[in-house]
Formats: structure tokens, C-alpha cells, sequence
């Protein structure tokens, strides 16, 4: 599922907004991307869309809450996650030259190092996949789509055979 962030798409940079700046941002948006005034382009016709879609949205208030909390748990999440990595390895780069010393390589140092190595024909290939509790139970086939070294796409069919 694609999530759009309609506070952008409204020009905010953040979700503390009252109804009435959500209005306001819509007229700015709308007039400035209307189709009459930008007649020819499908851009500035797709972007009245979205900006007509995020209004509905973002000036009631039930879904705004809906649309806050979905968007929170989906994508805020990986988005804290991500600014908070960044902090910690900016932040620990005397300590970790320290531990370094005493532990050796930190850890995305080693991570980097494997996704560096070249591939090599006929090597193993783990990935996860997420199965139904009822097909891990009876059994079930799953297609996964591998790229191989060549760019051209192999279909692999993975069977689960239950212990019935």
C-alpha cells in the first residue's frame, strides 16, 4: 500500500495543524495547481488530485486521526528509526573508535564488507517469506522472483509439504 503524506502534499512539515491551516493551504495549493490554469499539464492535473484527496482527509477530523495513526504505524515508525540510527552513529564516533580498538570492527563495518562481495553463480540465496499459519500447517507453494547475476528474472516455486 502506497501512503501519500497529505501535509506535504498541503505544503506543512509537520501534522500539528488546526482545520482552519488546512483550508487555508488547500485554496494556496488548489489555485496555484488548478487545471484551468495550468491547462495541458497532467502533472499540475494529478497534483490537484492529490491535493483535493489529502483536503477530504485532513479537514474532518475522525479521519485525519485515522489517517495520523496509519500513517504512524506504517511509515513515522521507520522514519524515527532511521533519524535515530543516523543520531547515534554521528554521535558515537570517538566512543566508537574507542570500542574499536578494544572489540574490533563495529558492526555496520562488517555489514558493508559483505554486501560488497560480488556475487558468485550458484550461491546460496536466504530470504523471508510470510506464510498463513494454515499453510505452514497443510502445506502450501509460494513464487518468488530472484534477479540473477545475468538481470534476467528466475522463478522459483518453494513447496511446504506437512508432517501430517
Amino acid at each position: 500500500m502506497i501512503f501519500k503524506d497529505y501535509y506535504k502534499i498541503l505544503g506543512f512539515e509537520t501534522n500539528r495543524i488546526t482545520i482552519d491551516d488546512v483550508k487555508i493551504a488547500f485554496r494556496e495549493q488548489a489555485k496555484k495547481y488548478h487545471p484551468d490554469l495550468n491547462e495541458g499539464s497532467d502533472m499540475a492535473e494529478e497534483r490537484f488530485k492529490d491535493i483535493n484527496e489529502a483536503y477530504r482527509i485532513l479537514s474532518n477530523p475522525s479521519s485525519k486521526r485515522k489517517y495520523d495513526r496509519s500513517w504512524n504505524s506504517n511509515i513515522g515508525k521507520k522514519r524515527n528509526r532511521e533519524k535515530n540510527a543516523q543520531n547515534i552513529n554521528q554521535s558515537d564516533t570517538v566512543f566508537g573508535e574507542v570500542m574499536n580498538m578494544f572489540f574490533g570492527a563495529k558492526k555496520e563495518e562488517k555489514t558493508k564488507k559483505v554486501k560488497d562481495k560480488p556475487q558468485v553463480k550458484g550461491e546460496n540465496v536466504e530470504t523471508m517469506i510470510n506464510v498463513s499459519i494454515e499453510d505452514a500447517f497443510f502445506g502450501g507453494t509460494k513464487k518468488v522472483s530472484l534477479r540473477a547475476i545475468d538481470r534476467k528474472n528466475e522463478n522459483i516455486f518453494c513447496k511446504n509439504t506437512s508432517r501430517n
